[in-house]
């Protein structure tokens, strides 16, 4: 089983829209959850480090507490609130300072009571002077002092966290990063399995599933130490074709998962085994090959075929067939359900991010590329042939090589990828992109 860190955390609670997630970003930092007008946005746990004045702890960002969930994603996001609550060791309880105290407001303060955890009230949008003056009806909540803020003008939030930090358990500091930590995106189509994946590594309820399209919104990171090492999986929510997005909170959530991708070590890239793969799948791969990330290929629902073996036999012939860029890219079946082969995942995942941070020396490099001269295999064109003259590699995630060549013009598609193929059958780099750039450059004698 999975380990997670166990720094203090820090919940944020309260009722949609009062601003829980912007706190958060305040907190943090930097833009982690999605904001929006909208209610609802917020659905999962998100989760990520932070800093206060020297102490190090987690902070978590929660759903909306309503009052009569009435559908299985509302009731999921009540539970998910629940237990982020369960887990914290102090609470922030986010209200509306240009509102009452609503109904929900009391019926929460009356949940938060029995966890009795230090409970400090954040009466949010007090953005001026007179708006202040609000202050004073939220003692009638009888949990201490209310304090001010907007978090959206970074108004009061040094006083919260420094009351905040002081509730945290002692011996908090600020621990060193670690460089070694394997970034994993888990990105598909919607509904390919991507939150079951990940609450199936962990063996709970991590992140919300439903059969519902566009359930995950946000990308959501999930620290994990599995066989000694630590990872951070990272769900997100599913990548749709531009033409069936028409939500702006769904524009938010590609681009949040287009991020992920751009940010991770490694891919996994998930596809439904009863489908095969089809146009959107091909996009996004394409995607990730482009952004030069690690890929593995995961056919997920393997627990629904019946002919294992010759339905293996016929991805593997759909592969060839419509993505026959991708042959470097190693896969995997494995079963959400049964949790068959789930963490062979990341035995690949290894294998690929030790690939995508491979280097070549430069000496070893050019003596491969004189064995391919000496083969006389260059490509030409009316009588000139193609030469690499020098060649170096620049650069690992992605991997890349720049070739010192006597004429630019000579190198067609199809022999670069002849010398990529080359590359891979000396060198691996397994499930990694390869880059290759031309540089013209004139040596007299070769």
């Amino acid at each position: 089983m999975p380990k997670s860190h166990t720094l203090p955390l820090v919940a944020i609670c309260g009722r949609p829209n009062v601003g829980k997630s912007t706190l958060f970003n305040r907190i943090v930092g930097k833009q982690h959850a999605i904001v929006h007008g909208q209610e609802g946005i917020t659905r999962d746990r998100t989760y990520a480090a932070a800093e206060w004045h020297g102490k190090a702890f987690r902070l978590v960002d929660t759903g909306g507490v309503v009052e009569n969930p009435v559908d299985p994603v509302s009731h999921r996001v009540q539970e998910q609130v629940r237990m982020a609550l369960e887990e914290a060791d102090v609470i922030i309880f986010v209200v509306d300072g240009q509102q009452e105290i609503t109904r929900t407001d009391e019926e929460l303060r009356d949940a938060l009571f029995k966890y009795g955890k230090p409970i400090f009230v954040a009466v949010n949008k007090l953005d001026n002077e007179r708006l202040q003056l609000n202050l004073a009806e939220f003692y009638g909540l009888g949990l201490g002092e209310p304090l001010a803020l907007s978090s959206s003008h970074g108004y009061g939030v040094d006083d919260l966290m420094q009351t905040v930090v002081a509730a945290l358990p002692e011996g908090a500091a600020a621990p060193e990063k670690d460089e070694q930590t394997t970034r994993i995106a888990v990105i598909g189509k919607p509904n390919v399995g991507k939150s079951s994946f990940v609450n199936a590594i962990l063996n709970t309820e991590r992140t919300i599933v439903d059969d519902k399209p566009g359930t995950t919104r946000d990308a959501i990171d999930v620290e994990v130490v599995w066989d000694g090492r630590p990872y951070v999986l990272i769900d997100t929510a599913g990548m749709r074709r531009k033409a069936g997005v028409k939500e702006a909170v769904e524009h938010f959530s590609i681009s949040r998962s287009l991020r992920a991708v751009r940010r991770a070590d490694v891919c996994l890239v998930l596809i439904d085994a009863t489908e095969g793969i089809t146009e959107q799948d091909k996009r996004i791969l394409f995607y990730v090959r482009e952004h030069g990330a690690g890929m593995v290929l995961v056919w997920t629902k393997w627990d629904l075929i019946e002919d294992k073996d010759q339905r293996f036999k016929e991805l593997a012939g759909e592969m060839d067939l419509k993505a026959p860029f991708l042959h470097y890219v190693p896969s995997i079946t494995v079963s959400n359900t049964t949790r068959q082969r789930l963490f062979k995942t990341f035995e690949l995942v290894d294998q690929v991010a030790a690939e995508a941070a491979k280097r070549i020396p430069t000496p070893e490099l050019n003596r491969f590329f004189e064995d391919l001269r000496a083969h006389d295999v260059a490509a030409a064109q009316k009588g000139k042939r193609a030469k690499v003259l020098y060649a170096t590699q620049t650069g690992d995630k992605p991997v890349a090589f720049v070739l010192f060549v006597n004429q630019k013009r000579l190198f067609h598609f199809s022999y670069l990828r002849f010398i990529e193929n080359r590359l891979r059958e000396r060198f691996g780099f397994q499930g990694v992109p390869i880059r290759i750039e031309l540089r013209e450059e004139s040596r007299k004698g070769r």
